[in-house]
């Protein structure tokens, strides 16, 4: 039969191991929060660089339909804007059709288009699609 002080001592054990338990349970949710929040700010800054490429190929693409419109040629090769450069690529020229590649790649996020233009009075964009 237990005395007074060891059901005191069986309950001590008790809440003893409530509170481990508790606390254990609590750590373990503050973990998974600041983890998940680690994820979500990793995806935040993917889908900026992501944007920021797809940015500088478009910027890339609208240079060289400037310079097709002014000089009505295309020159392959690499295209620099500010700090960022992209690099051009002739596929093919037929009469007053042409066809090109631009790609860049922003600090390893990779972004190309393919462009298809007609140059007459104005140009005509026929077919632009992600590479």
């Amino acid at each position: 039969m237990l005395g007074k002080t060891d059901k005191q001592k069986e309950n001590g054990y008790i809440a003893l191991s409530t509170v481990l338990i508790v606390l254990a349970l609590v750590l373990l949710i503050g973990v998974s929060t600041a983890l998940l929040s680690v994820n979500d700010l990793q995806s935040a800054i993917s889908g900026k660089m992501a944007n920021s490429s797809t940015d500088v190929v478009e910027a890339c693409v609208e240079d060289v339909l400037m310079k097709l419109s002014k000089n009505n040629n295309i020159s392959a090769g690499v295209v620099s804007l500010l700090d960022n450069t992209c690099s051009v690529t002739l596929n093919s020229h037929i009469g007053n059709v042409w066809d090109f590649t631009v790609s860049a790649d922003v600090e390893g996020y990779y972004k190309a288009v393919r462009i298809n233009v007609t140059r007459d009075v104005t140009i005509v964009v026929n077919n632009w699609n992600d590479v």
